[in-house]
């Protein structure tokens, strides 16, 4: 995925479930959703992204994808509420200024993809304290 190619990444995942149907989440339907979400198959990505949502339901990453995949598809009530339960209670001091340095795709565009569904879903740009340095 990080390497720019979200349907080879796609076709790969879908080979590993046929090869082993007992994958974890982040494989079975956390990754998916992301590379639908880089595709653009916004509808897609949030029903992979809630199932693993649902399985993982105290790790950020899912909800943070979740997020802005309802945010690209036009869901704000369900943008704010993934939104919100990341900032209240998984992360409180999340901002799209420090997940920024942990994104590693090769695209700059797809950073900006990604970073352009947080933005939608209301998340923080930087903390106050960044703000005033």
């Amino acid at each position: 995925m990080a390497a720019g190619e979200p349907a080879r990444a796609i076709e790969v995942l879908a080979a590993n479930i046929r090869l082993d149907p007992f994958q974890p989440p982040v494989a079975s339907a956390g990754l998916m959703g992301l590379a639908n979400y880089m595709l653009k198959r916004y509808g897609e990505a949030v029903r992979l992204l809630r199932e693993c949502v649902s399985r993982l339901p105290n790790a950020q990453w899912p909800h943070l994808w979740l997020a802005s995949a309802y945010a690209q598809s036009g869901q704000l009530e369900e943008t704010r509420a993934e939104a919100a339960e990341v900032l209240r209670r998984i992360n409180p001091g999340f901002t799209i200024e420090s997940y920024k340095r942990l994104v590693l795709d090769k695209d700059p565009k797809d950073v900006e993809h990604r970073l352009d569904g947080l933005r939608k879903a209301g998340l923080p740009e930087a903390s106050a304290q960044s703000v005033f340095r």
